[in-house]
């Protein structure tokens, strides 16, 4: 397979994009996952684990769910950053109206009235129609795409606060200042849960704000990287000793503090109402969060820095593979409905062909004329 030369490493992160396309397939996996088993809210659910089998596919969502969104809105907030500094403000806001705004009114009006439809006529066996979908404001939403409406929130405060001309310099933060940041993030976590439980999501922008906390201070936190040229500073050192405390965290806490926590009243114990359950899960959560974040910043640094032709066009997709994962989800549901077999096994057969469809579908997309300038 060829590879990317060196001048083109130069001019692109490599390892970013190839971090997107693992970040990306987590999310899709994650969704799936819902799906069979674990909790969470979705679409279509097919059935819910019980415990203690729910703490295995419990424990791959909780570990997803605890870094990858937040790395995601810390490179978003990266590379926006950096967008602004090479363009006009018209040639900015214009960009992101064309990438935000019209995949989410796309979305908002077809693909989650479509989703929806596929759940209700061919799973559930409704006698309803497309057309009723999309004209009835009910199906309308957005869905998983409350990411994409948050940074499109942000490009425009950014654009505001650009003019303000503030620069933060410092370097790369300590383990200290780290483990700090994550606690006091973690315990504002954990006090919005008391009253904002997790599942909870605002009405008609779908914003989680039992997330928020850190996906605000990673886009924050993302600028700030920007200007100080963070990726850099982060080695491979430093990564590998972030990445391997996160997996004792992830492998020795985790299923002690689900199994410990969980066995009188489940995982619903978890999600907040001022329990204890609720605030272990809040502080595990930001400390495996930020471990995770840098870890594999500064592993896929060394040895994910390349790429070749496949690679390329997957990180390319990884976009479109985010816009229209769901109705490829909830429609390989559909047609694997009647397939009785254990629902843990069934989310691992299936993974593999959901993360294919969704990537071919995207690279088939982008492929439209003009949908490069989009997707």
């Amino acid at each position: 397979m060829k590879r990317t030369t060196a001048s083109m490493a130069k001019s692109r992160l490599l390892y970013i994009d190839n971090l997107r396309i693992f970040l990306i397939s987590l999310v899709v996996l994650l969704h799936l996952n819902i799906t069979y088993g674990a909790p969470g809210d979705w679409y279509y659910n097919e059935s819910e684990a019980g415990f203690p089998t729910v703490i295995f596919q419990a424990m791959f969502n909780i570990t997803n769910q605890a870094f990858f969104m937040g790395m995601f809105f810390f490179i978003s907030a990266y590379f926006t950053a950096a967008s602004l500094k090479r363009k006009t403000t018209g040639k900015f806001l214009k960009d992101r109206l064309i990438r935000l705004g019209i995949p989410l009114v796309f979305f908002y009006f077809i693909l989650n009235p479509l989703t929806n439809f596929i759940h209700y006529y061919f799973i559930k066996h409704d006698d309803v129609t497309f057309t009723g979908f999309l004209t009835n404001p009910r199906a309308w939403g957005f869905g998983p795409m409350w990411f994409v409406e948050t940074l499109l929130i942000f490009a425009l405060l950014y654009l505001l606060f650009r003019n303000l001309k503030w620069k933060i310099r410092i370097n790369f933060p300590g383990t200290k200042v780290i483990v700090l940041a994550a606690l006091i993030t973690g315990l504002i976590q954990y006090i919005i849960r008391i009253w904002l439980p997790v599942g909870w999501s605002m009405p008609f922008t779908n914003f989680q704000f039992p997330f928020f906390v850190q996906y605000i201070f990673m886009l924050i936190i993302g600028v700030i990287a920007w200007q100080n040229n963070w990726f850099e500073a982060i080695s491979f050192k430093t990564g590998k000793r972030w990445f391997i405390f996160a997996q004792g965290m992830i492998l020795i806490v985790l299923p002690v503090m689900l199994y410990i926590g969980g066995k009188e009243n489940g995982i619903e114990s978890f999600v907040g109402r001022g329990t204890w359950q609720s605030f272990s899960w809040a502080i595990w959560e930001q400390l495996v969060g930020f471990a995770m974040i840098i870890g594999l910043f500064g592993l896929a640094k060394k040895y994910f820095n390349t790429q070749g032709v496949i690679a390329r066009q997957l990180s390319d997709s990884a976009y479109g593979v985010y816009v229209f994962h769901p109705p490829v989800i909830v429609g390989i549901s559909a047609l694997f409905v009647g397939w009785q077999i254990n629902q843990l096994l069934k989310f691992v057969v299936l993974a593999p062909v959901a993360l294919l469809v969704c990537f071919l579908l995207a690279l088939l997309i982008k492929q439209i004329p003009g949908m490069k300038k989009v997707m």
